[in-house]
């Protein structure tokens, strides 16, 4: 009710000048509120020598409930991946609780194979024959799908081969170490 009453006493200058400011606050939110962001993130972790250093490329799930998370880890230059269901187990292949049936499907080709079942059974390690199509698909900006029974997810390429090249970088040197003491 102030704000009102001092906007009546105010010149038509002064009110032109004040809606100025905030429609110019207003556009400067909303461009930045449009920006896009990639799905893609990558993560580094730096061990305490050379050899336990990591990277993580994830693609993480807007559907908690029907998507299957991908996370590619790259340790001792050797890549691993990994998906993940939030919502409940993925149903053991053939009964063997170990196993789970996983497809991968580009837009040339569907192909299938048996993923390791970790102890929990909502996360599979990926085959390596179903990564390197992974991987070469995605590096060729195609979509891939993927289906684990009952959950799928399709990845968009959106610069994979940028955030590949950046996960096969070693972590930043800092050059000091910050040691805390409680």
């Amino acid at each position: 009710m102030q704000l009102v009453l001092q906007l009546l006493f105010w010149s038509p200058a002064i009110i032109t000048n004040f809606i100025n400011k905030k429609i110019r606050i207003l556009f400067f939110l909303l461009l930045c509120g449009c920006e896009s962001s990639s799905l893609w993130h990558v993560s580094h972790q730096k061990g305490s020598e050379k050899k336990f250093d990591s990277a993580r490329l994830s693609y993480p799930v807007r559907d908690r409930v029907n998507e299957v998370a991908v996370e590619m880890v790259y340790s001792k230059k050797s890549l691993r991946t990994y998906l993940e269901i939030h919502s409940q187990t993925i149903p053991p292949y053939q009964g063997n609780p170990q196993h789970a049936l996983v497809k991968v499907k580009t837009p040339e080709h569907t192909c299938q194979g048996i993923a390791h079942r970790h102890q929990g059974g909502q996360r599979v390690t990926l085959p390596t024959d179903l990564q390197e199509v992974l991987v070469e698909a995605l590096m060729k900006n195609s979509p891939v799908t993927i289906e684990l029974m009952g959950y799928s997810t399709t990845l968009q390429p959106d610069n994979f081969a940028l955030f590949y090249q950046e996960l096969q970088k070693s972590p930043l040197k800092i050059p000091f170490k910050i040691s805390f003491k409680l």
